[in-house]
């Protein structure tokens, strides 16, 4: 099928216009820039009759005397019955090209636009397919997963009856393990009553302990602030005895300093009495009357 002209021969026509007012030459390509889209064939046609027009328009905006007209028209005459025969003839060789050309490319395009379509059907007719392909996999996995679904609920529902028989089988032993069931559940009832009885008597237990607790908890408190004071004039009393022992230290270095001062004029009186014996043996050998000195009094410390 043919395609629309998406252009028309007043948009040519209007672009070429804008082209040569602006000082440029209206070709091919240029117009087919401005446009953005069309065939080159279409542009070419119609830009052969804008260009047709404009010689027209040039020859009929011509105006000269009657008498110049005349002279100017008998030699234009002449010379294009001298020249329009083989410029008729490329004119026309021309055209015939642009018009094969045009209706190449028309046709090429709309060669080119079935292919397209042809290939969107293809394109639609292959996602169909693969969108079928696709569900008959899905649907196929379903019947495999459903296949062995019941495989396995057969399965189970054999293994089941299995264990039914087996239960049926040992129904009086199930009795006799029921009833001595039951009768632990009585026992344990009756552990549960007795458990519930101690624990209210141990909740009482309880209340009475956290009153004591607390009680404790505030003796422990002051006990703690009479263990702080003892602290602290256990504190003094211990700056107190370091106070004293330096005192002590003190009076005990001064003590020592006095027993050497002692120790020393005890000594001195010593050899003080030695001399005093020796002198007076002296004497007594020479005959001298000797009286004994009156003892040296050792200055108090």
């Amino acid at each position: 099928m043919g395609r629309e002209a998406t252009i028309t021969p007043e948009q040519v026509h209007a672009i070429a216009d804008a082209i040569k007012a602006e000082g440029g030459k209206p070709t091919l390509r240029a117009v087919r820039e401005r446009l953005g889209q069309g065939s080159m064939g279409t542009i070419a046609k119609l830009l052969q009759q804008w260009k047709a027009n404009q010689e027209r328009q040039a020859a009929a905006d011509l105006v000269l005397p009657p008498a110049l007209q005349r002279a100017v028209l008998d030699f234009m005459a002449a010379e294009l019955s001298a020249a329009r025969a083989p410029l008729e003839a490329d004119l026309a060789e021309q055209q015939q090209t642009a018009a094969d050309l045009a209706a190449e490319n028309e046709r090429q395009a709309d060669t080119i636009a079935e292919q397209s379509e042809a290939l969107d059907a293809l394109a639609a007719e292959r996602a169909a397919a693969e969108g079928k392909a696709g569900q008959l996999a899905a649907d196929l996995d379903g019947a495999k997963e459903d296949a062995a679904r019941e495989r396995q609920a057969a399965e189970a529902a054999r293994t089941e009856l299995a264990k039914a028989t087996l239960r049926l089988e040992a129904m009086p032993r199930l009795e006799a393990d029921l009833a001595a069931i039951r009768a632990e559940l009585a026992k344990e009832r009756q552990g549960r009553i007795e458990a519930e009885q101690q624990a209210a008597v141990l909740t009482a237990q309880k209340a009475d302990l956290e009153g004591r607790l607390v009680d404790a908890k505030k003796e422990a408190e002051r006990a703690g602030a009479q263990l702080e004071r003892a602290q602290a004039r256990a504190e003094q009393q211990a700056e107190a005895l370091a106070d004293a022992r330096v005192t002590i230290q003190t009076a005990q270095a001064r003590a020592d300093d006095l027993a050497a001062q002692l120790d020393a004029a005890r000594k001195e009186a010593k050899a003080a009495s030695e001399d005093a014996a020796t002198l007076r043996g002296q004497l007594a050998a020479q005959g001298v009357a000797t009286h004994p000195a009156p003892a040296k009094k050792t200055p108090k410390a």
